[in-house]
């Protein structure tokens, strides 16, 4: 017995014969698109924490704030990052995309699903950015943003955990519910339309929406903690501060 896919139907209304599918390049392209996804955000998003701590510890925020607002300081970097991730992204997919194609793989590697990875890896970078610079902002040494940097790469590596059984599974109920956790929603989501034949657009539109609103959450918070801590010396804040930060303003 081979290794089918699902049936479908054709525009007549005709159930189609399930065709065989390659269960290695079902494990590998998703696979792939996660280890690159992380590799952006760990590239691209990580060293805003040294950024901001050498600006923070050399003064050169106090120059910085006197010319823009620390809200708008602080979106110049992500901004910046996400046009260094995506521009890393773009030479990795086009040299992936062409390869794979050239090597008659490309219905594993569908057009529909570069587009949607470009989108969620920007959401990605701006969610976990404004995250890495809140922590930078906080605190006063690498030693001290050590305990606030590793809860975040512990979220940001989450999806490691569980993406084998979403590729086994892409259409379960457990691998949507999974999908639909914003921080790990681009990586899950990806690699849940890089498995043949796809999921509903709802499905990662409505992830789509979530990050966006959790991204929004994190940038408004990391703004507050920035704000004020960017020009905090001496010991690093503690989470209860930074809470207090975010809801007082």
């Amino acid at each position: 017995v081979g290794n089918l896919g699902l049936v479908s139907r054709d525009q007549a209304g005709n159930i189609t014969t399930a065709e065989q599918t390659n269960e290695t390049a079902n494990m590998v392209m998703p696979l792939a698109l996660m280890m690159l996804m992380l590799m952006v955000v760990m590239i691209g998003a990580s060293p805003l924490v040294q950024s901001v701590l050498e600006e923070k510890t050399l003064r050169i925020a106090e120059v910085l704030l006197g010319s823009v607002p620390p809200f708008q300081l602080m979106m110049g970097k992500l901004l910046g990052m996400v046009g260094v991730s995506l521009t890393i992204v773009t030479v990795y997919l086009v040299g992936a995309f062409y390869a794979v194609h050239q090597a008659g793989f490309g219905s594993f590697f569908p057009a529909h699903v570069v587009w949607w990875f470009v989108v969620f890896q920007a959401l990605a970078v701006i969610m976990y950015g404004s995250l890495f610079i809140a922590a930078g902002a906080a605190v006063s040494d690498m030693k001290e943003a050590q305990s606030l940097i590793t809860p975040i790469m512990v979220l940001a590596v989450s999806p490691m955990f569980v993406w084998i059984n979403i590729v086994k599974e892409p259409t379960s109920s457990f691998a949507l519910a999974m999908s639909l956790i914003p921080p790990a929603t681009p990586m899950l989501m990806t690699i849940r339309q890089a498995v043949p034949p796809g999921i509903p657009t709802w499905q990662p539109s409505l992830g789509i929406l979530l990050v966006l609103l959790t991204t929004i959450a994190c940038v408004f918070a990391a703004g507050r903690i920035f704000r004020v801590g960017i020009l905090m010396q001496g010991k690093g804040a503690k989470l209860g501060e930074m809470m207090r930060w975010v809801l007082r303003g």
